[in-house]
This record gives structure tokens, C-alpha cells and sequence, in this order.
């Protein structure tokens, strides 16, 4: 009997050395994965070691593993034996840097202002119709860069088609320009710089339409003709101001190229919604988008007032954000580019709503302040809208860009305000829009060629 116990002693004690000593060899093994320390057959897992470098406490880990692994707490080593010191392994290669990515250009996105338009051909209206159709206000950028270059086709020596700058999402600004750009007397027009105001390119492709069709066709204006009206002006219209907010406005997220642009505008509505201005859902609030796609205000990014302009909104949004600084915008300094590189004369915005001409700004100068009420005059004439006085830039109201051609470049300029109801407007809008604007172009010819 006491040899029995004594056997069983034996074999429980073996048992006890065994079992000790697979739990030391494991967690030796253990501590030394967490170190990078790559067991056999594991080549090639070389992102573990790059994780780890640089973390000095899982140094202290691999000392405290390794010396577990190699002692006597395993049962199969002697425990007078020294700790061999932890093998080194070699350092991982650097990571090489990445290729930095290409800003996207209209190349590379193969925007259509890059592409042969003549492709387009087969799709251009024949003679005796209308190139620009008024059965929608929903007028897409391609449709209008289609459209532009028809109109150079039919009228080449009447519509000349450049590009004078590039918006957010990499769409060219469109420049037409109409009659001498050789004349002293040069004029510009920019139409939708808010994006739900789209139906104002609608109204400046026409304006572009008729006066070609009625030019070509020997058409006069107060008894004149329209050719001799234009013999001595120029006129210059940027009919898409906003090309990105214009698509946003009519399509939605979808029609931004750049994902980056749409998580930008993504947030505006987020944003919006958090600080109590939109209790819209996302689609309605696209709809009524007014900004850029850096959810920039354009009529508040002009440099005047800019720096005092305080009471609207710190972050993008869908308007009353005046951006990083005067001028930010690549859509606000197209506008400014078109004035500046020409001797001009006045510059009109269009707008809507209203149906009001906002003039004056509250300007000091007599000789500017007179030549801005001919403007409004003129085109209050032409148009039947009524003026009205608008009030110097403040910290509640800035960085308008009649305020910056006003106050800053000294040019006179007025705001056209189109249409009755709330923006986006409809189709049904756009009949008494044209009857009030049709005539537009040949009362400023007349007022500053003659």
C-alpha cells in the first residue's frame, strides 16, 4: 500500500512538471507575439512589427516573455542555468511613402468644356428652331455647355464661348461675349451666383439666343440697329455663375464629382439641422441649396464689409457663411477677373426674387452714386421692376459683390432680383421673367454704345 502511494506521488508529480511546463512555453510564446516576435513559418507578417514600433513598454513585455519562456518555469530547464538574453530581430524596412494622389482637373475628370464638341453635333436643333428650350428650368451644365457651343455654330461671328475660371468641383465658368471687345464701353452680367436661382440661366441663355437670332437677322431696337448697337459695347455674361450649387440644387448630391465636395455638403445639412436654421429633411434642403460646394456664400465672399461682416454663420452652410477670406471662392474671383481685366463700365447681378432693382448702397461719391441711378433707371425702364435703396454694407449684412463693385472697385452695379415666390421657382415663373428681361441687352447697349 505505501509503495502504491508512493508510486502515485511519483506520477502526480511528473504530471504537475509537465503541465508547468506547456504553460510556460506558451505564455512565452505569447509575450513575444506581442512584441513582433514572429513564430516559425510566419515570414512575410512584417505590418505587426511596423504597428509596434516605437511603443517602449512592449519592450519591457518581451523581456519579461522571453526570460519566462527560457526558465525554469517551464520544469524542463535547471533553475541554476543563466537567462539567455532575447534574440534581436532585425528592424522592419521603412514603409515607403505613398504616391501622392493628383488633384483632379477638368482633364481628368473629362469635364465636357475639355472634350471635341463637335461629337455633339447630331443633337443641335436644326435652322429655324430654337437652340435653347424654355419647357423646363431644370438646365443641366452639360445641357448649357452643349447649347453654348451650338450657339458659336450658328452665330460664329456674333457669340464668342471662352472659359474664365473653374468652380469647386473642377466645371468651367462660362464667359459669353457679345459685340466690340475692342470698344472703351464693356459691361458684365453674371446670372444664378445662389444655386436654387437657377431659372436665371435659363434667362441668360435666351437673352444670348435672341439677340444673336435677331442680329443676324438684321432686328432693331428703338428704330436702330441691333448690329450698330453692339458696334460699340461689349458685353460679357457669365450665365452659370455657380455651376456646382446649380447642379446641387436641381440633382442633388449625385451630380458633385468629388467626394470629398459632397461630404462637405453633406454636413452643411447637418450642421444646419444641429444649429436649429433647417428642420428639413436632406433632399428638400439640397433643393434650396444656396451656397457653393465649400457651402460658401458667394454673395458673401466679396471684399467689402468682409472682415466686419460678424452676424452670419462661423461654418459652411447653405448661405450667410462668408468663407476663409475675401475672395475665397474660384467663382468669386471669376467674376472679379472678367470685370477687372476690362474697362467696365457697370456690372449686373441676377438674382431672384422680387422683381425689385436694388441700387445705391449708400455710396458717397456723387459722381458714382449719379451713374449708378441711370443704371437702375434704365433698366427699371426696360424691365418694369421697381428700385429700391439698398443700405451700406454692415456687420449684419457684407461681403455682397454690388457692395464690392460699389465701395471697393468703384464701378457701378445693381442687383436684378427676378420672379415672384419662392426659390427654386417654376417654369410657369418664367414667361412674365422673359417679358420683364427680354430686352435687357439692347437698353444697356443703348445706354452705354451710343
Amino acid at each position: 500500500m505505501k509503495k502504491r502511494k508512493k508510486r502515485n506521488k511519483i506520477l502526480l508529480t511528473i504530471l504537475l512538471v509537465l503541465v508547468l511546463g506547456v504553460i510556460g512555453l506558451g505564455i512565452g510564446r505569447m509575450a513575444g507575439r506581442l512584441v513582433g516576435v514572429r513564430p516559425a513559418g510566419s515570414e512575410g507578417q512584417g505590418s505587426q512589427g511596423q504597428e509596434n514600433q516605437g511603443q517602449g513598454n512592449l519592450g519591457q513585455e518581451d523581456d519579461i516573455g522571453s526570460a519566462a519562456e527560457m526558465s525554469g518555469i517551464s520544469g524542463l530547464s535547471s533553475a541554476s542555468e543563466p537567462t539567455p538574453s532575447p534574440k534581436t530581430t532585425s528592424s522592419p524596412s521603412p514603409t515607403p511613402s505613398p504616391t501622392p494622389t493628383p488633384m483632379p482637373t477638368r482633364e481628368s475628370l473629362n469635364d465636357i468644356s475639355v472634350q471635341d464638341m463637335s461629337v455633339y453635333l447630331g443633337e443641335m436643333p436644326p435652322d429655324g428652331t430654337d437652340i435653347v428650350g424654355t419647357d423646363t428650368v431644370d438646365y443641366t451644365y452639360e445641357e448649357v455647355a452643349k447649347d453654348l457651343y451650338f450657339l458659336t455654330v450658328r452665330y460664329p461671328d456674333l457669340v464668342k464661348v471662352r472659359v474664365c475660371g473653374e468652380s469647386v468641383d473642377k466645371r468651367a465658368i462660362y464667359e459669353v461675349v457679345l459685340g466690340n471687345e475692342a470698344s472703351e464701353n464693356h459691361i458684365e452680367i453674371h446670372y444664378a451666383m445662389h444655386s436654387r436661382e437657377y431659372i436665371n440661366t435659363l434667362l441668360a441663355m435666351r437673352q444670348i439666343e435672341e439677340y444673336a437670332k435677331n442680329a443676324a437677322g438684321g432686328g432693331t431696337y428703338n428704330g436702330a440697329s441691333i448690329r450698330e448697337l453692339f458696334a460699340n459695347v461689349c458685353i460679357h455674361l457669365l450665365p452659370m455663375a455657380n455651376p456646382d450649387g446649380e447642379m446641387v440644387s436641381m440633382g442633388g448630391l449625385e451630380t458633385l464629382r468629388l467626394q470629398s465636395l459632397r461630404d462637405i455638403v453633406h454636413w452643411c445639412w447637418e450642421s444646419d439641422t444641429l444649429l436649429g436654421r433647417t428642420a428639413a429633411d436632406l433632399d428638400t434642403y439640397l433643393r434650396t441649396f444656396k451656397a457653393n460646394a465649400h457651402g460658401c456664400d458667394l454673395n458673401k465672399n466679396f471684399d467689402a464689409g468682409w472682415a466686419e461682416y460678424s452676424d452670419g454663420v462661423p461654418v459652411p452652410s447653405t448661405d450667410c457663411y462668408k468663407g476663409t477670406g475675401a475672395a475665397s471662392e474660384p467663382e468669386t474671383q471669376a467674376i472679379l477677373k472678367v470685370a477687372h481685366e476690362n474697362p467696365t463700365r457697370c456690372v449686373i447681378a441676377y438674382h431672384s426674387a422680387g422683381n425689385m432693382i436694388y441700387w445705391n448702397y449708400e455710396v458717397e461719391d456723387e459722381l458714382l452714386l449719379n451713374a449708378d441711378r441711370d443704371l437702375a433707371a434704365g433698366l427699371s425702364e426696360v424691365t418694369g421692376y421697381a428700385t429700391a435703396v439698398a443700405a451700406k454694407y454692415n456687420t449684419h449684412l457684407a461681403g455682397g459683390c454690388s457692395d464690392y463693385f460699389m465701395w471697393t472697385a468703384g464701378i457701378p452695379a445693381v442687383t436684378v432680383e427676378t420672379g415672384q415666390g419662392t426659390c427654386p421657382l417654376t417654369i410657369y415663373e418664367f414667361p412674365a421673367i422673359w417679358e420683364s428681361n427680354k430686352n435687357v441687352l439692347y437698353k444697356l447697349a443703348e445706354m452705354y454704345g451710343g
